[in-house]
């Protein structure tokens, strides 16, 4: 991939202007107060509209409770060990947010995963138990969602940043990397860096990748590429994994690795990006994709051109 297309592909994910800017606005005064005060973490509400909605269909009911009860665990798990840029995360339901957006006094940080409902059922990650606290789950969206920051109060809701994560699957994986990412850019807009800046940073970043094994998830390449075509296409260390592998890499942050993710540069352009398993730190990335995907796997369909962008990537072009 020509550095002409990587900062296309960056400047896509960065702009400020798009009805689906990828970071936000980033307001230095706005980050700051984010920074100063404990973070509200909002934690999802059943919808009496869709409660009523799916009483007469119980397999679909039992998805939607369970993906709220889902949801609702892995994001106090996970805001509670992973976000370090507030002193303190506190967690409150959905239904309290017009309060925090009417109260007086000092504007408080609000992180939301902004969805009502992902429509497609609650399925089970292969390799993981099925039951326990170790057992792992992941539901289908079927459009554009995002993890956001907000600062709310005195009669405003302003988002501050944002990730997007893509139709399809929504893995553990997913949320974490947006809690890294979230966190990166608060911090680097913190400390007085533009967008041109932190496209620099993440274009000297390729350089980590060739030291990393590239996980790839075997339902991506299924029928698609044979380990041939995977060496000929990256010839840089990989294992072609079950998800599960990829979901305990990024769970445990283990440094040795970098995963695949598919992430929206706009509501309908997706691009392919190699995360370092270790912290979210975006490492490559590969050409946008025009076409709309909603795949089984996490990077989705990966071919012979994207894992050509990542070597590229890897060797510094």
């Amino acid at each position: 991939m020509t550095k002409k297309l990587f900062f296309l592909a960056l400047a896509l994910l960065l702009s400020l202007n798009g009805a689906w800017a990828q970071l936000g606005l980033g307001n230095p005064k706005q980050v700051a107060q984010v920074k100063s005060q404990p973070l509200v973490v909002l934690l999802r509400d059943e919808d009496p509209g869709t409660l009523k909605k799916l009483a007469k269909k119980p397999e679909e009911l039992a998805d939607y409770k369970s993906y709220i009860a889902d949801y609702n665990t892995q994001i106090q798990e996970l805001a509670t060990k992973l976000w370090k840029f507030s002193p303190s995360v506190e967690f409150r339901p959905e239904s309290e947010l017009e309060a925090l957006r009417k109260a007086k006094g000092a504007a408080r940080g609000v992180l939301q995963h902004q969805e009502v409902y992902l429509t497609g059922p609650r399925n089970h990650v292969a390799g993981t138990p099925t039951t326990g606290a170790q057992a792992r789950y992941y539901h289908n969206a079927e459009k554009v969602s995002a993890m956001a920051v907000y600062l709310v109060g005195k009669g405003d809701k302003d988002r501050v940043a944002q990730m997007l994560l893509a139709p399809g699957p929504i893995y553990t994986s997913d949320l974490i990397f947006s809690i890294h990412n979230l966190q990166q850019y608060l911090d680097a807009r913190s400390k007085g860096r533009a967008g041109s800046n932190i496209r620099a940073e993440i274009a000297q970043n390729g350089k980590l990748l060739r030291k990393k094994i590239l996980l790839i998830d075997e339902e991506d390449i299924k029928g698609k590429l044979t380990a041939a075509d995977i060496k000929q296409s990256y010839p840089f260390p990989y294992e072609v994994v079950p998800r599960s592998k990829i979901e305990e890499a990024v769970s445990s942050g283990d440094a040795r690795y970098a995963c695949i993710r598919l992430l929206p540069a706009t509501e309908s352009i997706m691009v392919q990006v190699a995360m370092d398993a270790k912290d979210g730190t975006m490492l490559a990335m590969s050409k946008p994709n025009m076409v709309r995907v909603a795949g089984i796997g996490g990077g989705q369909n990966i071919g012979k051109n994207n894992l050509k962008d990542f070597a590229d990537c890897a060797r510094g072009k």
